[in-house]
Formats: C-alpha cells, sequence, structure tokens
C-alpha cells in the first residue's frame, strides 16, 4: 500500500488511504488484514492508517478501524468533487447545493414602459465595502460599477390577474455589479441591490419583506417621470435625504452612435456586455452561509445611449461613497422591455471569493 499522508490536511489524501476509507466506510469496522484483503490482497501499512486515525478520519478500537463523522464527511467532498468535474448539472448533484425558495406563491411579472440605466464607475475600493466578500466585483479598466434603473413599471402582478387588479408605478433601484463563483465553479455575472425606492407603500412594503431585497430597507418617496417630445425628466424626491435625491433631464431624439466620452468602454456592445446582459440578482444571508438568485426572464434591451442635458444624483455625490471616486460612465434610454421574475433559489456558499474580476480593456 501507499505510504501515509505527507499533511494533516484531509484534503491531500493518497489513493491509498481514499480506499481505506471507502472500506470502512461501507464494510464497517475492519482490522488491517481485512483492508488489504479487500484492497490489494497485501497488508495495509501501520503507517497509512496510523495517519488516518492522527487525522481524524479513522477511529481505532484494538486491532479494528472505523470510519468517523470526519472521514465520512470528507468522502463526500470528494464525491462531490467527482460528481463536480463529470456530471456539474445531474439534477441530484445541483440538489446537494440549490434549492428552490419560493417567497411568492405566484410569478410577478410587468413590463418596463420607460426606463433609465445611468451608470457610475468608481474605484473599487469605494465599492467593496457596500457588497459582501462572498461576490466579486464585475469590474472593467480597473472599474467598478453602480447603475442607477428607473423606470415606469406598467401592468405589475401575476401572470393570471386582469389588467384591472394589477399596477403601475414608478421605481429607483441602485444595482451593482458583481459576480458570483457558484458551486460549481461557474462565475455567473448579475447584480447586488444597494439602494431602492419606489413610489407605491405598497410595493416598498412588498420588497421589503421579501429575503431578496434583505441588503436594503426600501424607501417611498414621489418619483416623477415626464416626456413632451423627445425631452424626458426624471426626479426623486428623497426628502431630508439627500443620497436619495434625483434630478435628470435627457434630450432622446439625439443618441449617441458609440459610447461618450466620459465612458471607460471602447464601444457599445462592450458596455453593454457587463452593464446589461445579466439575468440574476444576488443576495446573501450570513446565517445560512446561502447565496440568494433572483432570477429573471426578460425581454433585449433596445437602448439608446444618450447624453444628459443636466443631472443630479445625491447617492454618488453625497452618499457612501468618497469624494471624487465615483464618475458618471454613461446613460442608457430604453421602452416597453417585458420582465418576468421566477421563484427564488438559495445556495449553500461553497467557494471563497477571489480579486476583483471582470473584462479589462
Amino acid at each position: 500500500m501507499e505510504p501515509a499522508p505527507k499533511s494533516s490536511d484531509p484534503g491531500d489524501l493518497s489513493e491509498g488511504a481514499l480506499a481505506v476509507l471507502m472500506a470502512c466506510h461501507h464494510r464497517g469496522t475492519l482490522t488491517a488484514a481485512e483492508l488489504g484483503r479487500l484492497l490489494s490482497g497485501e497488508p495495509v501499512g501501520d503507517a497509512l492508517l496510523a495517519g488516518l486515525v492522527a487525522q481524524g478520519l479513522l477511529a481505532r478500537d484494538g486491532d479494528r478501524y472505523a470510519a468517523t463523522q470526519k472521514g465520512r464527511e470528507q468522502l463526500d467532498r470528494v464525491l462531490e468533487g467527482i460528481e463536480g468535474q463529470l456530471t456539474p448539472d445531474d439534477p441530484a448533484y445541483v440538489r446537494r447545493h440549490r434549492r428552490a425558495a419560493p417567497t411568492l406563491p405566484f410569478d410577478a411579472n410587468t413590463v418596463w414602459a420607460e426606463a433609465i440605466a445611468v451608470n457610475y464607475h468608481l474605484d473599487p475600493a469605494a465599492l467593496r465595502p457596500l457588497v459582501p466578500p462572498v461576490f466579486d466585483l464585475d469590474t472593467y479598466a480597473g472599474k467598478a460599477f453602480v447603475s442607477l434603473t428607473a423606470s415606469r413599471l406598467k401592468d405589475f402582478g401575476v401572470g393570471w390577474a386582469p389588467r384591472a387588479a394589477r399596477l403601475n408605478f414608478y421605481q429607483a433601484t441602485y444595482r451593482a455589479h458583481v459576480t458570483y463563483t457558484d458551486f460549481r465553479g461557474r462565475k455567473l455575472r448579475g447584480c447586488y441591490f444597494v439602494r431602492s425606492e419606489t413610489n407605491s407603500r405598497l410595493m416598498s412594503l412588498t420588497a421589503n419583506l421579501l429575503p431578496e431585497f434583505r441588503a436594503h430597507h426600501c424607501r417611498t418617496c414621489p418619483i416623477f417621470m415626464a416626456r413632451h417630445d423627445g425631452q424626458l425628466v426624471l426626479s426623486v424626491d428623497a426628502g431630508a435625504d439627500p443620497a436619495g435625491k434625483v434630478v435628470l433631464v435627457l434630450d432622446t431624439t439625439r443618441p449617441l452612435t458609440g459610447m461618450p466620452a466620459t465612458s471607460v468602454f471602447p464601444s457599445v456592445p462592450a458596455a453593454y456586455d457587463l452593464l446589461v446582459d445579466f439575468y440574476d440578482a444576488f443576495s446573501f444571508a450570513p446565517e445560512t452561509n446561502e447565496v440568494l438568485f433572483l432570477e429573471i426572464e426578460r425581454g433585449p434591451w433596445h437602448i439608446q445611449v444618450v447624453e444628459p442635458v443636466d443631472y443630479y444624483f445625491g447617492y454618488f455625490s453625497d452618499g457612501a461613497f468618497p469624494p471624487g471616486s465615483a464618475a458618471l460612465d454613461s446613460v442608457f434610454y430604453f421602452r416597453n422591455v417585458p420582465y418576468r421574475w421566477l421563484p427564488l433559489l438559495k445556495e449553500r456558499v461553497v467557494h471563497r471569493p477571489g480579486k476583483p474580476t471582470g473584462k479589462e480593456g
């Protein structure tokens, strides 16, 4: 048999050590001679067995050895690793890590009838304290990103509800762009909500009752969006809170053909890839060490890139960020996008976060 493991780390086991663990797990307590007959016909070395006992993976009772709970857990991790390599999408494997946890008994849907995405780039160090470390910041050209998405939601409700039972309201949501490495080791692109407002007390209450939005308190305040010909005005009046105030005037009749000079992105497709092309919103439950997934199905954003006529965004100038750390990158305008929110999923965190990642220009 192979020599004893050289490390006390249970993840650093030899093939022979894993074979001994498997045999004791499936057959119960075994002697060294019985293990030898099962595995190779040769006696199992005392050093190998002593090493497994020292690591707490085997327990010795006289001349017999049995797998401990720690040993069984190590075998589980080995099997998960094999499954993750060979069958990462097998439903049985997925269920070991991810589970459905719907917070509503129906799928909610709406249309973003008129919408604006205001994109700011900022120093990653300024954003990092607002985002749980289980998520990495999605960066480009050394910058992190937060987008304010403001929209007029039309006919919000459940799939089977008649139009008379649906709601129309405004929302303004600040989304940090992040990535998450799931249990398969795949990097998923999405967003993490850092602030939200609506002009509907009912919708703010609904958001505050749902774990998907647990990272912040959704406030209710006057939100106004109006159009006159090509001129579009957005305002959010957060009262005494200067960080929530928004004033934006756009001329939608003069879209740009590329990205503005303020942007770090060299092209519209590059910006779209990071700022638009994702379908997950993440949250984190530290008490259960689970990431919450709010997945969406939506139509495409047929964006126009527009330069503001005038603007003020209190969140970036009077909010949590140090002076000078955030700058306007770009403004997108789009209309009539159908949205459907899918039931919540929860996933046990397996992988540790790494350094901030993203495409570099």
